[in-house]
């Protein structure tokens, strides 16, 4: 009877110490985070949505004190991504950054396995407004030029654009002015900034963070379809204030697939606030010459819903441009 009461005993006490080890190397069980988190980009690595997910990263890392690791997943421009992350488990530990209006577009252009509300947007870093670029030499130097020219010459002015967004933004654009445009696609920005620098298209357009190398080449930003005028670019009008209400462009967010439990959610988001806040981190944006705006969760599900209204009524109108 005592050695059953001593084996007993020495059962509970290895069990007890292979208990505490475990929860030394694994976290208090039930803990957010006790593991490392990844971050999805469905793009390339080296653009400014894997640059964006790279900074956060970092930032959430160390806010959270654990490893997150970026893996890039790019392929059917960002398709691919998108669809990998909202599939993933609502666990909290695969995270996505991707430029929002991107998963949008996709899904109200194509036949994609993903909706926007597959995603939950937890929070925003940066504010990038498309632009309308002329090139060096260029006729074209106010919104004035190219709606004269346009209105005598319907559908001869070319209009460089890459991806979905780019070309919506043609159609936006050319909607507001009431001039007929034409798109000419390119596979990607450099592509583009090739065409516009060289002459190959009369405009271009793409976000401002394109302002810097147009410009360097000798191009010149026609206008920015922004709320009002960036501190960075303050001598660039916007097309609000010359009379066109057209506010779109890019703005990189951070996802979750829909389904996390609140609590995670709430260890996420603040952790966000605290990194989003942070003068640090506005600063490692701004000197990747990316224009910083953190944008809360309520703040970002608000600003995306209202910008979902004003784009879906232009992809409609304009569905046959996309096939």
């Amino acid at each position: 009877m005592k050695k059953k009461v001593v084996l007993l005993m020495v059962i509970a006490l290895v069990v007890s110490l292979f208990t505490i080890g475990c929860n030394e190397n694994g976290g208090d069980e039930g803990a957010y985070p006790s593991g490392n988190i990844e971050i999805i980009v469905p793009y390339s690595a080296g653009g400014g949505g894997d640059t964006v997910a790279r900074i956060l990263a970092d930032a959430l890392g160390s806010e959270l004190d654990i490893q997150v690791n970026v893996i890039n997943r790019e392929g059917a421009g960002g398709e691919l991504g998108i669809a990998e992350i909202a599939a993933s488990d609502a666990d909290g530990y695969t995270l996505g950054v991707f430029g929002y209006p991107d998963n949008f577009v996709l899904e109200n252009t194509r036949d994609t396995d993903f909706s926007f509300d597959d995603l939950e947007y937890l929070a925003a870093f940066d504010d990038m407004p498309m632009g309308i670029f002329a090139g060096p030499g260029s006729e074209f130097n106010t919104i004035e030029d190219v709606i004269a020219y346009g209105e005598d010459n319907p559908g001869t002015i070319t209009i460089g654009e890459s991806g979905a967004l780019g070309l919506l933004h043609v159609l936006a654009f050319s909607e507001h002015l009431g001039i007929e445009t034409t798109p000419v696609n390119f596979e990607g920005g450099g592509e583009l900034m090739n065409a516009i620098l060289g002459a190959h298209v009369d405009l271009a357009s793409t976000s401002s963070m394109s302002h810097d190398p147009i410009k360097d080449g000798g191009g010149h930003p026609i206008g920015f379809a922004a709320a009002e005028r960036m501190d960075m670019f303050p001598d660039v009008p916007t097309f609000k204030e010359l009379g066109y209400n057209l506010e779109m462009g890019v703005s990189r967010v951070l996802v979750v697939p829909t389904g996390v439990p609140e609590e995670v959610k709430l260890v996420l988001t603040e952790a966000l606030d605290t990194i989003g806040n942070d003068p640090e981190l506005k600063e490692r944006f701004e000197n990747a010459a990316l224009p910083y705006r953190y944008l809360d969760y309520d703040s970002v599900n608000e600003v995306l819903q209202r910008s979902n209204q004003t784009l879906l009524p232009v992809i409609e109108s304009n569905q046959q441009r996309f096939e």
